[in-house]
């Protein structure tokens, strides 16, 4: 149990850095704020990448679906440590993680071969999603596990 509610309050830290990294990059994007803080060279340049146009799908800012999925995540985390025993906050939190993992995948495939530069708060977000994922996927497991055997 204890274990239990580590896992979930480092989904829970993990999310709020990712809200707070999508966050950043919203502003960017809106021109909030500059975005000199990652635009080193022409392999790393936010600017390439957060006002391209790949950063948008249907309109909408990939920035934008960040916070709204970072935000869910830490509503999800939030019910699972009020109630433990609920496995539906967990479920959700492996299915919105998978889905912003493959996301990942495909924005980084986007920086890879057709931008050719990174994003560093991208790639930070990216790493996060990941780690999200696998934190989330394992304690599913566990709790699976731990309802046949316990």
């Amino acid at each position: 149990m204890k274990r239990q509610r580590l896992f979930v309050n480092i989904i829970l830290g993990l999310s709020l850095f990712g809200l707070t990294l999508s966050v950043y990059s919203l502003a960017h994007k809106t021109g909030f704020t500059s975005g000199a803080l990652c635009d080193i060279n022409a392999t790393f340049n936010c600017d390439v990448v957060n006002r391209g146009p790949y950063s948008e799908v249907f309109g909408i800012p990939v920035a934008l679906l960040g916070v709204l999925a970072y935000g869910f995540f830490i509503c999800a985390a939030v019910l699972k440590l009020r109630e433990a025993s609920d496995r539906t906050p967990l479920l959700f939190l492996v299915i919105g993680t998978s889905g912003g993992f493959l996301f990942s995948l495909y924005l980084s495939s986007i920086e890879a071969f057709v931008l050719r530069t990174w994003c560093i708060v991208c790639l930070a977000s990216q790493v996060t999603v990941a780690a999200l994922f696998g934190l989330s996927l394992a304690l599913f497991i566990r709790e699976r596990v731990a309802s046949k055997w316990g």
